[in-house]
């Protein structure tokens, strides 16, 4: 989205599009440092609009980078440092939440909005403390159940039209990492992305997005998940692959407890686990496959 392209930033004493009950000059047009020169303060405003209505939609990506290109202008921004805090809340990025709303309450310590906020964040990280444990203890008991047994024949997939469906949340730094893991393939894929899932700046890759309300879905006999952040329960159900990997390079046992069962149908249908590194195969612990772009032909 365009920041200079939006509608007019409401008036200062309006009530905050964001929903939260406060005027507007007390949060989302809260600019710390104004510029001596008024159209960028008006710019900066509509930014704060664009990235208060991206949230809203749950477009955390654009959100993202609205609320972060405010603050490489205007570093003490409160609301675009608190409500950055809470895009990163809503994506279950708790630690990243708890540092951001912190900065926020140095900027504006008796903010009742932040302060509660940052409640719920410490709640939230309090629960992932107890359900990590937990899931350390599941993730063993998936293995038997849910992973193909047979040895993995990557040259199955070479040439090969399949679906990569990129279900990382968090893709800016990860792009080049699925390219190298699309030179092991040496497959011909489809990039599948969901909307909350910026496109990369520049691809070679035909790409597709993901609406399950329009009926368009990966469809084809095999099925490659790139990270396992997103949950394809919307649509996976209508899916026709049997041939189903998942790529992993986050080791957080919770996500892994979620996705493996899902993917694999509850056993139904076999799972390839795909590794990033030899030391994350061994931290997570089940039968897989060591992904080397290196050792492509």
């Amino acid at each position: 989205m365009d920041a200079n392209a939006v509608s007019a930033a409401p008036r200062r004493n309006a009530p905050c599009p964001c929903g939260s009950g406060k005027r507007y000059k007390d949060c989302h047009g809260a600019l710390v440092a104004p510029s001596d020169r008024p159209g960028d303060d008006i710019a900066m405003r509509r930014r704060m609009e664009a990235a208060a209505a991206a949230q809203r939609t749950g477009s955390y990506a654009e959100a993202i980078a609205l609320y972060e290109s405010i603050l490489a202008r205007y570093p003490r921004t409160f609301g675009a440092v608190h409500m950055l805090g809470v895009v990163h809340y809503q994506r279950g990025e708790f630690a990243r939440a708890h540092e951001l709303v912190r900065s926020a309450l140095a900027i504006m310590p008796a903010d009742a909005g932040a302060r509660y906020n940052l409640r719920l964040i410490e709640s939230a990280l309090q629960r992932r403390a107890v359900e990590r444990t937990i899931c350390v203890e599941t993730l063993p008991r998936l293995g038997s159940r849910c992973i193909a047994p047979s040895m993995l024949d990557r040259r199955r997939w070479r040439g090969a039209p399949l679906d990569l469906i990129v279900s990382k949340s968090g893709m800016v730094e990860a792009w080049a990492a699925l390219h190298g893991f699309v030179h092991w393939l040496e497959a011909a894929p489809t990039l599948w992305l969901y909307r909350q899932t910026s496109p990369p700046a520049a691809s070679s890759l035909p790409m597709r997005t993901i609406d399950p309300g329009a009926g368009v879905i990966p469809q084809g006999h095999t099925a490659i998940f790139f990270g396992a952040d997103i949950s394809p329960a919307s649509w996976y159900a209508r899916a026709q692959a049997t041939d189903v990997a998942l790529y992993c390079d986050d080791g957080e046992p919770c996500r892994l407890v979620d996705r493996i069962p899902e993917l694999a149908r509850e056993g139904r249908t076999p799972l390839h686990l795909l590794f990033a590194s030899q030391a994350l195969a061994r931290q997570i612990g089940l039968a897989g496959h060591v992904v080397d772009p290196s050792s492509a032909e």
